[in-house]
């Protein structure tokens, strides 16, 4: 397995990613990028294993933030937290923990035509990418229903691969109650996959991982959010030798494989 950090950036190991996320990636304590970290470095067997049951075989070139895009309009590129390639191939994963379900399209604030024009351009460049793909035509009017970050998630994958797979992986429980519930983001990933004309060459995934925070993950428990001092301990504890979690029980949940939503 060759692995990368962005694009093109090649690393040794997973470890060696840790000290080239931005200051930002850190500061808090309970971003799903540290359980994400956690499992590829300390429990790589059990990450193939799930990787397997999305569909996904053999050898594969690991990639952590890979950039896409935009394809239109002025943007910020999507930022996969993890894509998996291999040959014709590709899975696009999003790690999600504490994080809440981010805003449908129709609720994006708009603030004068000049960026409502810019915000349809960004969106309609991501449609353009999976309608190349998947050899239709779709108009922004039809997804305003849909999740933000995961039309561009999907995008990335169908751009990378002819042959793509999404995936959210889901930590739970969550310590922050106002986090997206695994219906939640199920029922979304449904509905996208719905808009886009149920493509059976292109599968969605929710994964819901058990996550037991470890002795290890302890004292970042009570850090405060947006510090400095946050940030390097995450780093310092992601660097050492002891896992921050456990991983137990998973439930892998299928949309447009085996069934709809099996």
């Amino acid at each position: 397995m060759n692995i990368h950090f962005g694009t093109p950036n090649s690393i040794t190991a997973i470890a060696d990613a840790v000290q080239l996320y931005g200051g930002k990636e850190f500061e808090s304590p309970t971003r799903s990028t540290i359980p994400m970290l956690t499992l590829l470095m300390h429990y790589p067997n059990l990450f193939n294993e799930i990787v397997r049951q999305l569909g996904f075989l053999g050898e594969y070139d690991l990639f952590l933030e890979y950039t896409v895009g935009p394809f239109g309009g002025r943007g910020k590129p999507s930022h996969s937290d993890v894509m998996l390639t291999a040959g014709k191939d590709a899975l696009a994963i999003e790690g999600k923990w504490t994080e809440p379900m981010y805003p449908a399209i129709k609720n994006w604030p708009k603030k004068g035509t000049v960026k409502t024009a810019n915000q349809n351009a960004v969106l309609t460049g991501w449609l353009d990418v999976l309608g190349e793909r998947l050899g239709k035509t779709f108009d922004v009017t039809d997804f305003g229903e849909t999740i933000y970050q995961m039309v561009h998630r999907a995008a990335s994958a169908a751009f990378v691969g002819e042959r793509p797979r999404l995936a959210y992986f889901l930590f739970k429980p969550s310590p922050d109650n106002g986090a997206a519930k695994p219906d939640d983001i199920f029922n979304k990933l449904n509905d996208l996959w719905d808009r886009l004309g149920k493509p059976a060459i292109f599968p969605f995934h929710l994964v819901e991982i058990e996550a037991k925070p470890l002795e290890a993950y302890e004292s970042l428990r009570t850090m405060k959010k947006g510090k400095e001092a946050t940030a390097e301990a995450v780093y310092a504890a992601l660097q050492d030798s002891k896992p921050l979690f456990h991983f137990g029980s998973y439930r892998v949940r299928h949309v447009g494989r085996m069934g709809d939503g099996a």
